[in-house]
């Protein structure tokens, strides 16, 4: 019996329905799949922001301060300020003698003594380096002794320096033994000759940190003994295993000397400390940044301007090239806001022609090195 007309239209509708509908089912079952992985994601996501939010960052770079303290003293007789750059760089450590003036909360000067005594060492000389100071640490004298891991530590001067131990005077000069056990009364001495004495006492620390680099790596790990606040950062048990590595550059803190009213002090030297010790900090920023670019092709010549420009409060980042090397003539381009910074760096070096950048981005300043810059020539001691 032949089929109707109707009935085959009627088949063919269920068929493309059919088909219809097994298409849409795909989409369903994609935006579902879809769906379910967005879902993950974001959970994941938010997760990981709960989670990151809970631990503080990680931090690289740090300023810590190591009181120095003797028996029979109110407050510590010295300080150490360990200071490491985000980038991993040799670190600094600088001797801080008592009789530095730091600064109060009122703009008020402050001896680094009474800082330590009164427990606020990280606040006044954090105000000093115009930067925050991460931790303060407090350890006897005698402990120098045990760093350096030996009972007589070699000492390098220029020039003798006396010193009072047990009550009467020794004169200590270059290639001396010091015997640990005289270590507390150098460090107390309280006599004249600040400056010399200073230049002693930063002489043994960089004795002993030399000597401490010496020892196996197992036994500096241990140099600070248990400590009192393991969670504390950035620990003085990473700082001693960093100063104690073999690279640290150890001197005086930046400053000069003042005697008034017979009060003998030493002033920070602001230029100095900006260039050594401020820059270095992590939590360093400047208005004002700074672009130095080799364009005579001299080697050495955009690095050494950097050094040149250490001293401003400016953000120095590091040197490149710049897009030939044909310039003859140094050229400072002052970008927007920039120019009394432009003419303080055309002082500074001496040289070159302050010439409008104002394709430069706001706050910044590129200095072109021409041919006419010569980088400072090493001494002969540098040779060596």
């Amino acid at each position: 019996m032949p089929e109707r007309k109707g009935y085959r239209s009627d088949r063919l509708r269920r068929r493309r329905r059919r088909r219809v509908e097994r298409r849409q089912a795909w989409i369903l079952y994609v935006m579902a799949a879809l769906v379910a992985f967005v879902a993950v994601l974001g959970a994941w996501y938010l997760a990981g922001r709960v989670a990151n939010k809970d631990q503080p960052a990680k931090k690289s770079g740090y300023l810590a301060a190591i009181q120095l303290t003797v028996p029979g003293k109110d407050a510590p007789v010295a300080a150490l300020l360990a200071v490491q750059d985000p980038e991993g760089g040799d670190p600094g450590v600088y001797l801080v003698p008592p009789d530095l003036l730091l600064e109060g909360p009122d703009g008020e000067y402050v001896f680094a003594a009474d800082a330590m005594q009164q427990g606020v060492l990280a606040k006044d000389l954090g105000r000093v380096v115009n930067v925050p100071v991460d931790a303060v640490y407090t350890v006897p004298v005698s402990k120098l002794g045990d760093w350096a891991g030996t009972g007589e530590i070699e000492v390098q001067l220029d020039k003798p320096v006396a010193v009072e131990i047990g009550g009467e005077s020794r004169m200590i000069k270059d290639g001396d033994l010091v015997p640990v056990a005289d270590l507390p009364a150098i460090f107390s001495d309280e006599g004249d000759g600040r400056r010399e004495l200073t230049t002693l006492q930063t002489a043994l620390v960089k004795a002993v940190l030399d000597a401490a680099a010496l020892r196996p790596a197992a036994d500096r790990s241990h140099l600070a003994g248990p400590s009192p606040s393991p969670s504390a950062w950035p620990g003085l048990s990473a700082v001693l295993a960093r100063i104690t590595s073999g690279d640290a550059q150890v001197q005086r803190f930046p400053a000069g000397t003042r005697v008034a009213e017979g009060q003998f002090a030493f002033v920070p030297d602001a230029e100095e400390i900006m260039a050594g010790i401020t820059r270095r900090s992590p939590a360093y920023h400047a208005a004002v940044t700074v672009e130095v670019r080799n364009g005579s092709g001299k080697i050495g010549v955009a690095r050494a301007v950097v050094e040149r420009l250490a001293s401003l409060d400016v953000n120095l980042p590091a040197p490149l090239n710049a897009d030939s090397f044909d310039y003859q003539q140094t050229q400072i381009l002052a970008g927007p806001d920039t120019l009394p910074v432009a003419r303080d760096i055309r002082a500074i070096l001496g040289r070159g022609v302050v010439l409008d950048g104002s394709g430069l981005p706001k706050h910044t300043i590129r200095v072109i090195v021409g041919d006419d810059f010569q980088p400072p020539q090493p001494s002969p001691k540098d040779q060596q």
